[in-house]
């Protein structure tokens, strides 16, 4: 019997659901050669901290890739293929020198372009080193993160600019959390704005604020020409304060992400990312999630993040690292216990979506027409075509729209939920703080139509 047909079964079904169905490859699998892997590599992709690069190299692996990351002692950043184009030697055991990375083994020197520079062993008339490259990538530094671009060479896109986060004397830290799974499983988790109120609340006690007990309307909307998803999930915080929260996913695989520490108590407008959040694939079984973690006082009000709690394998919101013992992870499960939990890869066709799984799907949806070549915006556009600039959406803001006898409170919710995103999307046209402040004016406006 196969999984399609356990509906004919009653009760301890075991044996008859015993087949596990294959990993859905086309979106889990990203790889060189992948449909997923080639897409992925058409965007600068995080590929480890600032702080990892030291004296020392930096061993990495990425989407199947193994790779070194260093800085030289000029300052410039190096992400090349790992093993030596002479003998093999993996440059993870080489020298960081003035200029380059020099091989253990030989001497061979390689610039950060891939270019050889040196080759001490073989015979000053040697043509050796001009007759070939190294495996390189180019690599830029932002808000404590390197990055990479490992699409073709004539492609490479400008690095994306992201409205917003240049207000509130913004300042960005970056972290990594290594997952021991697939990384499309942890993307699901940002369009899943259900599992806070039982995972984070009810039932593992409370990761989060008291306001996250409840359980919100949620809407989802595609943005960015079918590129992004966004979710509005409102909820009662107090009988007299809406509070919606509002996630991105951003294609193919950042998901932003409000404060974690909203009380819903204060009315607020347009309260921005919270965390900014890539996930990479290590190979199709292991993960990693780099992140930018926002800094600023319009967030949390009076709240100061512990910089401290955040950087490799750290970060000051503890449901999303892995508990100390397993006895921990039973008891107090958060999000990275979830999220490994559904097998090294999760199997879609052994789940059964309901509707609070509306925003999954669609990002799903979204994944496997872009990979399939269905949505023309979907790649970014190469460098100099004015392609690399983004309306972001995320965002925390509390109303003052008490219950009303009158109205059917779900629905008032659901109705407040739509008018926000209305007014939201209005503000596309804007950038910076003149869109800052057009979209708090018109949150206003839609907490006076519901006063």
């Amino acid at each position: 019997m196969t999984v399609h047909e356990q509906t004919e079964v009653q009760g301890y079904a075991g044996y008859a659901l015993r087949e596990i169905p294959d990993a859905d490859s086309e979106l889990t699998h990203a790889g060189p050669g992948t449909p997923m892997g080639e897409y992925l590599r058409r965007f600068w992709q995080p590929v480890c901290l600032s702080e990892s690069l030291t004296d020392l190299p930096h061993a990495i692996r990425i989407m199947g890739e193994d790779l070194v990351a260093y800085r030289d002692k000029s300052g410039q950043i190096g992400v090349l293929h790992r093993h030596c184009s002479h003998r093999g030697t993996s440059l993870e055991y080489g020298i960081v020198s003035e200029r380059g990375i020099r091989c253990c083994y030989h001497g061979w020197l390689f610039d950060a372009d891939g270019a050889i520079l040196e080759t001490p062993g073989e015979p000053p008339s040697s043509k050796l080193k001009d007759s070939f490259r190294h495996g390189a990538y180019p690599a830029i530094e932002q808000g404590g993160l390197v990055f990479a671009y490992m699409g073709p060479a004539e492609l490479k896109p400008d690095f994306p600019t992201y409205d917003g986060y240049d207000l509130w004397d913004n300042r960005m830290k970056g972290f990594s959390i290594h997952f021991p799974c697939n990384w499309l499983q942890v993307t699901d988790n940002y369009m899943d704005p259900v599992h806070g109120v039982f995972l984070h609340s009810r039932y593992n006690g409370i990761h989060l604020t008291p306001a996250w007990d409840e359980v919100p309307v949620p809407q989802y909307f595609e943005v960015g020409d079918g590129v992004d998803v966004i979710y509005a999930a409102v909820r009662r915080s107090t009988p007299d304060t809406v509070w919606l929260r509002c996630n991105h996913a951003i294609g193919p695989n950042i998901g932003e992400a409000g404060t974690v520490w909203e009380t819903g108590q204060k009315e607020s407008y347009f309260r921005r990312v919270g965390n900014t959040r890539w996930m990479m694939p290590v190979d199709d079984e292991n993960s990693i999630m780099f992140g930018w973690a926002h800094i600023n006082d319009h967030l949390a009000p009076g709240q100061s993040r512990d910089e401290s709690m955040i950087g490799h394998n750290r970060i000051d919101f503890d449901a999303q690292i892995p508990r100390d013992t397993y006895e921990e992870q039973q008891r107090n499960p958060g999000d990275w216990e979830a999220i490994v939990g559904q097998r090294r890869i999760a199997r879609h066709g052994l789940e059964h979506p309901g509707t609070s799984d509306k925003g999954v799907q669609m990002r799903r949806r979204q994944l496997r027409r872009a990979v399939r070549g269905e949505v023309p915006n979907a790649f970014p556009k190469p460098a100099g075509e004015n392609g690399a600039d983004f309306v972001t959406y995320t965002h925390d803001t509390v109303l003052r729209i008490p219950k009303r006898a009158d109205r059917d409170d779900r629905q008032l919710l659901f109705d407040v939920g739509t008018r926000l995103t209305e007014a939201l999307l209005e503000g596309d046209a804007y950038r910076g703080q003149e869109r800052q402040d057009f979209v708090e004016r018109r949150f206003k406006d839609v907490e006076v139509e519901f006063i």
